[in-house]
């Protein structure tokens, strides 16, 4: 399916999310998408015995099977996930790798977003277009005088020729990568003030300096012969280098007015032209009355000394062998991360999502919400509405992606064709935005807004989702056992639009919120407050009835398939069924949001009150999740 076509099924579902509100008994119409397989109707689109159980292998690693789930559910589901171990670390990377790998070899760029592109583009060249005459071809290579262990041309050389080291140096500055010294601008009351400081974080041991060295002149094939004299000279100029920033003389800030700065022992006495160079990375010189505030004079001075002292094709050869260390061929995926973080994050994330489904699950759930709730006193129209809106938004991420992406990256102009030009250009962009986070939100109106910033929380469910998932597509119903209920209590929340716990609730709900709290306080024999707020667990357990109301119309649906799973699922190590893995997978995937004693207490009054749970996982009165009377929401 083409992006247009996307996007035209994503605004004929908004559409009618949108309108619902607007109807007489308004209800959240089926999304305009082909239904879901069932075993009745067809093989389904995906082995979903496969996937079910192959989800079932990888719970054996995650489950600590040494606690009885009826006594410590929460250390049953939690126990091992929540003090992750390296090997799960190691393995949430691998999965990661794959999920990236595998949007690096779809053919589907006509459905990517336009940030998307710009990342495969970026890993292209990277792979593909990183040869020494590319390099030669970027811009920052020229502007600074080039890297003579590669290059001895005559139109080189005459752009050496006059050159500063300072001139150098800021041609790096100005794309945005920081060599020697650091400088940050504040602006208050129209009047500038520049602060200046050593760069003196290290990277590398010497030991690793001197291999990574090695390894630039085997890649970019610099002569053996002539690099055994040019390692030797970086070797010494590092080694001074890093003398001069082990000083850690205490000394108070030097503050000046631009002017003064000027005559200082910083700028007359080593023929630094600051006009020339803060023209060039801010865009035009200070003015005579800007502040210049210099963090530890003394080292800063010792390091333009020393760099003024130094050669201009040493200077040059250490630059540019300390700038590719860390740029070869096999650091295509950290550069891809690094320089398209948000991006490379929502492709890891959700490139593992079946769209259609997910759509779905969220127009399935939906229409449960519009069923069950409005009669009810616990929602009033207003909170319908909003929460109809966050539907709408959750609908449009998942069918389209974040376009907000596309903007952060609307000016970034990316070929296959250079990997070092492109390289320089992702730089600027980022120096331009002060690599500041980007905003996740950029609309107008307030309540739209804040439902966005809801719909764009919800959507981070999936990391948790993607550390839990092999290669797989999430699809049904491992959709429906990680993110329904997840899904379903983001829906009510954003029945308000404030963060305010119960703001969500309509007025009329008082007296069913009393009998709750009174019924809950019997339950557990608290004679004061509850451990935890009784808003959050009434909506645990509205969010539960919702997307177990979902759960099941798939079972309904499936029924031969899903007494074929519980029989293999009962027959497995764990012991589990398609019931239980419903309460697993919706605790699972919010296990760090479970590690304080109020929200632990939270989980206990949340199953305590689920005989659905009891049910599934056989609890007997004796322990500890068995309640003998479940208080009753709806």
């Amino acid at each position: 399916m083409s992006s247009t076509s996307w996007k035209l099924l994503g605004a004929m579902l908004i559409l009618h999310i949108l309108l619902a509100p607007c109807v007489l008994a308004a209800t959240i119409p089926t999304a305009a998408v082909s239904p879901a397989p069932t075993a009745a109707s067809g093989a389904p689109n995906v082995n979903v015995e496969t996937e079910v159980l192959r989800f079932s292998y990888e719970l054996e690693r995650w489950l600590d099977t040494d606690k009885r789930p009826c006594q410590d559910f929460y250390g049953y589901v939690c126990g091992k996930t929540v003090n992750t171990t390296k090997e799960q670390f190691e393995a949430r990377l691998q999965r990661e790798q794959e999920k990236f790998d595998k949007f690096l070899s779809a053919n589907n760029n006509e459905e990517l977003l336009d940030a998307e592109l710009k990342l495969k583009q970026f890993y292209d060249s990277c792979k593909n277009a990183r040869s020494v005459n590319e390099l030669k071809e970027s811009f920052m290579y020229k502007q600074s005088g080039g890297w003579p262990a590669v290059d001895s041309s005559a139109a080189m050389l005459r752009r050496r020729r006059g050159k500063t080291w300072m001139d150098v140096v800021g041609a790096f500055h100005e794309a945005g990568i920081n060599y020697f010294f650091t400088q940050r601008v504040e602006i208050k009351s129209n009047k500038r003030t520049v602060y200046l400081q050593a760069d003196d974080l290290l990277r590398w041991t010497l030991r690793k300096f001197e291999q990574l060295v090695g390894e630039v002149f085997a890649e970019y094939g610099v002569d053996m012969d002539r690099g055994r004299l040019i390692a030797l000279e970086i070797l010494t100029f590092e080694r001074n280098r890093r003398e001069i920033l082990k000083d850690e003389q205490q000394e108070d800030d030097a503050e000046y007015n631009y002017v003064d700065f000027k005559s200082s022992n910083l700028g007359t006495s080593l023929q630094i032209d600051w006009d020339k160079y803060f023209k060039n990375t801010l865009g035009k010189p200070l003015k005579p009355t800007d502040t210049v505030v210099v963090h530890k004079k003394t080292k800063l001075s010792k390091l333009f000394q020393f760099l003024q002292q130094t050669t201009l094709t040493r200077l040059l050869n250490w630059i540019w062998i300390d700038y590719l260390m860390d740029k070869g061929a096999a650091h295509c995926q950290e550069l891809s991360q690094q320089y398209f973080t948000p991006v490379h994050q929502h492709v890891v994330e959700h490139a593992f999502l079946d769209k259609v489904q997910m759509a779905q699950l969220y127009s399935s759930i939906g229409r449960a919400y519009d069923e069950v709730l409005p009669p009810t006193a616990w929602i009033d129209e207003m909170s319908q509405q909003n929460s109809h809106l966050f539907l709408g938004r959750a609908m449009h991420l998942t069918l389209n992606g974040d376009e907000s992406l596309d903007s952060d990256y609307a000016k970034l102009q990316i070929s296959n064709r250079n990997f070092y030009r492109n390289l320089e250009k992702v730089q600027r962009l980022l120096a331009q935005q002060g690599k500041s986070q980007r905003l996740i939100t950029r609309v107008g109106n307030a309540a739209i807004a804040d439902t966005t910033q809801i719909a764009a929380n919800f959507m981070r469910t999936f990391v948790s989702v993607s550390s839990l998932l092999q290669e797989q597509n999430l699809t049904a119903p491992l959709s429906q056992l990680l993110v329904g209920e997840r899904f379903a209590e983001h829906m009510i929340a954003s029945g308000s639009t404030t963060q305010t716990a119960g703001a969500w609730r309509s007025m009329e709900s008082e007296r069913d919120f009393a009998t709750l709290r009174q019924c809950v306080q019997q339950q557990s024999g608290a004679v004061s407050e509850l451990p935890y707020n009784l808003n959050e667990l009434l909506l645990k357990l509205l969010a539960q009835h919702l997307a177990l109301q979902t759960y099941e119309q798939w079972q309904q649906g499936n029924e031969r398939l899903v007494r074929r799973l519980d029989t293999l699922l009962a027959a497995g190590r764990l012991q589990l069924s398609m019931a239980k893995l419903y309460y697993i997978g919706s605790v699972l995937t919010e296990c760090g949001s479970y590690e304080s004693v109020a929200h632990k207490q939270l989980l206990k009054g949340y199953l305590r009150n689920s005989l659905k749970f009891r049910q599934a996982f056989r609890c007997r009165a004796a322990d500890e999740l068995y309640a003998r009377n479940t208080c009753k929401v709806l």
